[in-house]
C-alpha cells in the first residue's frame, strides 16, 4: 500500500511540471499556427500560472472540509479533459482557456496530494515519505521537456498535450481503485466560508509559515523568469534546434531532481532549516554567476542555470515539512496557500518576463539574484531559523 501511494502521489504532484515543461520547445511552432507573436505564446504561460494559483486556492480548503479522496479524483480527470481537448482547438482564446483550466487541475491534484503526505507523516517521517516521492515526482522536469521536444520532432505540437492527457487519464483510472480517503471525518473542517477563513486564520498566524511563504514565492519566481526566457535564449540567440534544446533543457532539469534528493539527504544530517539559508545563498550567487558572464556562450549560462535548479529543488522537502509541522487539522489549507502564494507571485511577475531581454543571460541574471536574495532575507528576518526545533528528533504533536 505504501508504494502505491508513492506512485500516486508523485504522479499527482507531476501534473505541474507536465503542465508546463513538455510544451516549451513548441512555442515557436504554437505561435506559427495560431499567427500570434512570440510575446502571445508566452503570455499563455502566464494563463497556466492563473490557473496554478487559483486551484491551490479551492482544492486545499475543499480537501479539508470533504475529504482528499473526492477532490484528487476530480483534479485527475479535470486535468485529462482539459489536455485531450487542446488537441482540438483551433482558436488561440480557446487555447488560453484550456491551458487555464489544465493549469487548475494540475494545481489542485499537486495540492491535495501534499495534503495527502501531511495525513500520514510529520517531522522526519514526513520528510522521508516526501523523499521517496521526490524520486518519482523529480524526474518529470526531465521527462517532460525530452518527450515534448521529440513529440514536437515527430507530430503536431498538439500531439504533446494529447499524450500527457491520456497520461492523466490513466492516472486518474487507476486512482479510483487504489486511492483510500486520508482525512477522517472527524477531522475535517467546517465547509462554511467562514470554516474554510478560520483555516487561514491559524496558517498565517504562524510566523515561521508565513516566512516561508515567501520564500516559496520568490524563489518560484525566479525559477519562472528562467522557464521564460530560457527557450528563446537557447533557440534564437545559442541557436539550438528545438530537439537539441530538449535535450539542453532536460539537463538542467535534471539538476532538479539532484537537488532534490540532495535536500533530502543533507536533512539526516544537518538542521533542514539551517540548510534553507545555504541553498538561499547559492541560489543568490547563481544569479551574481548569471551576470558576470553576461555575453558569453551557452556553457556559461548552463552553469548558471544548472546551479539555479539545482538549488530550487534542494529546499522541496524541508520547506513544507517545516510549514505545516504544525497544521494537521488545516493542512490542504496550508499547502494550499503555499501554491497561491506561489503562482500569484509569478503571474503578477509576467510583465517583467515578457521584458526581460533573451539576448544574454544579464537580466535573468539580475531577477535570480534578486528573488533568492529575497528568499535569504525572509529565512533570516522572519522564518528565524535559531527558533525552529532540529526535525531530526521526535516532536510531539500540537494541538493544530
Amino acid at each position: 500500500m505504501l508504494l502505491t501511494y508513492i506512485v500516486i502521489l508523485a504522479f499527482s504532484m507531476s501534473l505541474i511540471p507536465y503542465t508546463i515543461d513538455p510544451y516549451l520547445p513548441a512555442f515557436p511552432a504554437i505561435g506559427d499556427f495560431f499567427g500570434v507573436p512570440n510575446g502571445t505564446v508566452q503570455a499563455s504561460l502566464a494563463g497556466v500560472t492563473i490557473g496554478l494559483a487559483f486551484g491551490q486556492l479551492f482544492a486545499g480548503p475543499l480537501s479539508d472540509a470533504f475529504g482528499r479522496r473526492p477532490l484528487l479524483l476530480l483534479a485527475m480527470f479535470g486535468f485529462a479533459a482539459s489536455a485531450i481537448s487542446l488537441f482540438f482547438v483551433t482558436e488561440i482564446s480557446m487555447f488560453f482557456v484550456l491551458r487555464f483550466t489544465m493549469g487548475f487541475f494540475a494545481a489542485s491534484a499537486d495540492v491535495v496530494a501534499r495534503a495527502v503526505v501531511r495525513d500520514l507523516f510529520r517531522g522526519q517521517p514526513m520528510l522521508r515519505m516526501l523523499s521517496r516521492i521526490f524520486l518519482i515526482q523529480s524526474l518529470s522536469p526531465i521527462i517532460g521537456p525530452i518527450v515534448g521536444s521529440q513529440l514536437v520532432g515527430l507530430f503536431d505540437w498538439q500531439g504533446i498535450f494529447l499524450t500527457f492527457g491520456f497520461f492523466g487519464l490513466a492516472l486518474a483510472i487507476a486512482s479510483t481503485f487504489f486511492l483510500v480517503e486520508t482525512l477522517p471525518k472527524a477531522q475535517r473542517r467546517s465547509s462554511t466560508p467562514i470554516g474554510l477563513a478560520r483555516g487561514y486564520a491559524s496558517v498565517l498566524k504562524d510566523r515561521v509559515y508565513v516566512g516561508l511563504l515567501i520564500l516559496g514565492a520568490v524563489q518560484i519566481s525566479g525559477l519562472f523568469g528562467y522557464l521564460n526566457t530560457v527557450s528563446y535564449l537557447y533557440q534564437d540567440t545559442f541557436g539550438l534546434s528545438p530537439q537539441d534544446f530538449g535535450v539542453w533543457f532536460a539537463v538542467n532539469s535534471l539538476a532538479l531532481y539532484l537537488g532534490v534528493q540532495f535536500g533530502g539527504v543533507m536533512a539526516k544530517y544537518f538542521k533542514a532549516q539551517w540548510m534553507l539559508v545555504v541553498y538561499a545563498v547559492i541560489g543568490t550567487l547563481a544569479g551574481v554567476f548569471l551576470i558576470f558572464t553576461a555575453g558569453q556562450n551557452i556553457w556559461f549560462a548552463e552553469v548558471g542555470f544548472f546551479v539555479l535548479v539545482f538549488m530550487f529543488g534542494a529546499p522541496a522537502t524541508a520547506v513544507p515539512t517545516i510549514a505545516l509541522l504544525n497544521h494537521g487539522s488545516e493542512a490542504g489549507t496550508a499547502a494550499s496557500l503555499m501554491g497561491v502564494s506561489n503562482f500569484a507571485l509569478t503571474s503578477i511577475m509576467a510583465f517583467v518576463y515578457s521584458n526581460l531581454s533573451t539576448t544574454s543571460t544579464f537580466d535573468i541574471g539580475v531577477l535570480i539574484t534578486v528573488c533568492f536574495g529575497l528568499s535569504l532575507l525572509s529565512l533570516l528576518v522572519i522564518v528565524r531559523p535559531w527558533t525552529i526545533p532540529d526535525l531530526r528528533k521526535p516532536i510531539e504533536e500540537s494541538s493544530h
